[in-house]
């Protein structure tokens, strides 16, 4: 069951957070947690969201910060847009929660919570994918390691910073790791573990077992689909999580910004001139969609690049298909976000621009009744947007 309880949080590519509480059967206990939808999420058809679990929302300075992370990555496109989960562990249960049910703890309890009891709701009410990954510190990223190697057919991958070596030499967690990288090698997509510490002589005792376990990663003939890196840093325990996210989160996203320089390419390279390769865009996207394991589609970041690379017609390829080829792509993009009146306005101004006053008027007006029906939108934000697309749009006459 899930209760609303509220939160505030300024992001700028993210709405603000909704607070859940959410009574699990199987740990018999109230899980507090919040979700984060990406901006305008509502107002698009686009699907397939990763998600991103980020634990120990207690902590509010490095929990805010590593969200704020994924917000800056995420506004400048380094990352996609992602349904974020934030999760609580305060000290009543963050060690029981995070310590295999083998060793007298509940973590695998608690991951049958997050498989079985949360997801199948989350997929219900919001577009995931079934890509997940999990972000950590310490205990949690120690869970989060057991996690991924426990439940590899769920979990994509684990950012865990200031972890350690198998929870601290535990053998029942290393026979189970190395059961995960046994078997992996056949899988078909990639999995991720970047892990981090700080350094003992600063507070973080975790730097001992974190060389370890690096030490057994290095001595391993590892599968081509596993992908991990070690960051040691020269600071304390509470400080290693602002150094190891943005970094781990930016390299583990590096497929997805190379999709769109791709797009690019192929919108710059002149033997294209004629038309608009839909098939060679798409082929790069069904590419990166088998290394990341997930379903990766053309969103409003490509829509909006590819449009305007025609339009503008930086490289003079396309001559006076310019504004064909940029209102094709918008058109395209217009059935993904169809109640994005941006997009609406574009192709509206593009209509008139080539002296279609009837698409363009068409289009001015589905515009304004997008704009009117936008609740996010105050009745002056509303009336100063109208007259300004208006304005846009008559000027193209």
């Amino acid at each position: 069951m899930f209760v609303n309880v509220g939160s505030s949080q300024e992001l700028s590519s993210y709405e603000k957070p909704v607070e859940k509480a959410i009574f699990s059967p199987i740990l018999d206990d109230t899980v507090k947690l919040e979700i984060i939808i990406p901006v305008n999420l509502i107002l698009s058809n686009y699907t397939d969201y990763p998600v991103i679990y980020l634990f120990d929302r207690q902590n509010g300075i490095n929990y805010d910060y590593s969200l704020h992370s994924i917000d800056y990555l995420t506004s400048i496109s380094a990352i996609p847009r992602s349904i974020i989960v934030g999760i609580s562990l305060n000290n009543s249960v963050r060690g029981k929660w995070t310590n295999p049910n083998i060793s007298g703890g509940k973590a695998d309890d608690f991951i049958t919570f997050l498989i079985d009891e949360f997801y199948p709701v989350l997929k219900e009410d919001y577009p995931v994918s079934s890509f997940n990954l999990m972000i950590g510190h310490s205990r949690t990223a120690i869970f989060s390691s057991y996690a991924l190697s426990r439940n590899f057919d769920f979990f994509n991958g684990a950012i865990a910073s200031s972890t350690a070596d198998f929870d601290f030499g535990d053998k029942y967690q290393k026979l189970q790791f190395e059961e995960f990288l046994d078997t992996i090698a056949t899988a078909p997509n990639d999995y991720y573990l970047y892990f981090s510490t700080g350094e003992k002589r600063y507070g973080d005792t975790h730097e001992p077992r974190v060389d370890i376990f690096n030490a057994y990663l290095l001595d391993q003939d590892l599968p081509a689909n596993f992908h991990w890196k070690y960051y040691k840093e020269n600071v304390g325990h509470f400080v290693i999580p602002g150094l190891t996210v943005n970094r781990a989160l930016s390299e583990i996203f590096t497929n997805y910004r190379d999709v769109l320089w791709n797009c690019f390419k192929i919108v710059n390279d002149s033997t294209y001139a004629d038309n608009v390769p839909w098939e060679k865009y798409l082929e790069q996207y069904r590419l990166v969609s088998e290394n990341m394991g997930y379903p990766l589609r053309p969103d409003m970041l490509f829509f909006n690049s590819i449009a305007s690379s025609y339009q503008n017609d930086y490289n003079n390829h396309f001559g006076d298909n310019k504004f064909k080829y940029a209102l094709i792509v918008l058109l395209e993009a217009i059935k993904t976000y169809p109640n994005n009146y941006d997009l609406s306005s574009w192709i509206g101004e593009i209509y008139m621009t080539q002296g279609d006053s009837k698409n363009g008027m068409m289009y001015l007006d589905k515009t304004i009744e997008l704009i009117n029906n936008d609740e996010s939108l105050s009745k002056q934000e509303k009336e100063n947007v109208v007259k300004e697309v208006t304005q846009n749009i008559q000027e193209k006459k």
